[in-house]
């Protein structure tokens, strides 16, 4: 099975990785040049280059993806993180069409972001889907699907460890369906549908408005390899990697306030409960009691 590649990022190398033990890779479209590639995340454009696969980087409307495409003649396009959607004429490239990994238990979470976004929401169980691409985003048959739980003291940095290895095995899991030829669909109930939007680094600031559950929720869903939450203080800019959960009880004080410094880090209250800042970056220094954060 001759199979395109398009992709990024670590799960994109973890990806690569799996569909070379199972079938033949005749091209791999990388992103533009990304500068978080080698640095936050593994690249998709390195591992291809120094393995010698047949390369290009470009999103995926160019003329040029297209024909580099077409040249290679794939059974299988397959997609991993990829933030480009593909048209139609290039799906209809590939005789057996195109295959998305999407770390979200659809039809919830389209889009962009959906993992951040479900820790951000505060949910507990999390998942990785493979579908089938169509022209809308992250809408087409179920292949294969599977989930995992998180707990409080988990952030984001640990779903993606927990994702790494799911990537791959789902990967091997697909491919397997395709070679006996018996790949299952599911078409997905877009009535339980849910999407969200692409999220920046400046959605992380921090809304002291908001109770303790919410501001910690922004904490552990942006957190490293992620820009991080972060709040102001006396004009400076102080990022917050860790926090836990002191009370969600009311009170009378204002949100954002530093109420007291304990030996694990500051105690800040928010609109509801107040919030034990275990971890923050440079600027802590700051963050003495009675000071207000956030202006």
């Amino acid at each position: 099975m001759k199979v395109v590649f398009l992709g990024n990022q670590t799960v994109g190398v973890r990806t690569l990785q799996a569909i070379r033990k199972r079938a033949e890779i005749v091209g791999v479209v990388a992103h533009p040049p990304d500068p978080e590639d080698g640095v936050c995340y593994e690249s998709v454009y390195d591992f291809a280059a120094t393995s010698g696969l047949n390369l290009i980087r470009g999103n995926g409307r160019s003329p040029e993806v297209y024909r580099f495409v077409m040249d290679a003649k794939p059974d299988l396009l397959w997609i991993t993180d990829f933030r480009y959607l593909i048209s139609r004429e290039m799906i209809t490239l590939a005789g057996l069409g195109a295959v998305n990994l999407h770390p979200s238990l659809l039809p919830a979470y389209r889009g962009r972001a959906p993992l951040n976004w479900a820790i951000l929401n505060g949910e507990r169980l999390l998942g990785l889907t493979a579908h089938f691409v169509d022209e809308g985003m992250d809408t087409g048959d179920v292949i294969e699907q599977v989930s995992y739980e998180i707990c409080d003291e988990q952030d984001v940095a640990d779903c993606l460890n927990i994702l790494y290895p799911l990537y791959a095995g789902v990967t091997e899991k697909v491919l397997e369906y395709f070679e006996s030829g018996r790949v299952p669909r599911f078409p997905q109930e877009h009535s339980r549908a849910s999407s969200f939007p692409r999220r920046r680094p400046e959605d992380g600031l921090i809304d002291w408005r908001q109770s303790a559950r919410s501001v910690f929720n922004l904490v552990r869903a942006v957190a490293a390899p992620y820009p991080g939450a972060f709040t102001t203080s006396h004009g400076e800019k102080v990022n917050v990697w860790k926090a836990r959960i002191a009370s969600d009880t009311e009170s009378t004080t204002a949100p954002g306030r530093v109420i007291a410094n304990h030996e694990l880090g500051p105690l800040v209250q928010c609109g509801q409960g107040t919030l034990l800042l275990t971890r923050v970056a440079a600027g802590s220094s700051v963050l003495r009691a009675g000071c207000q954060l956030g202006v």
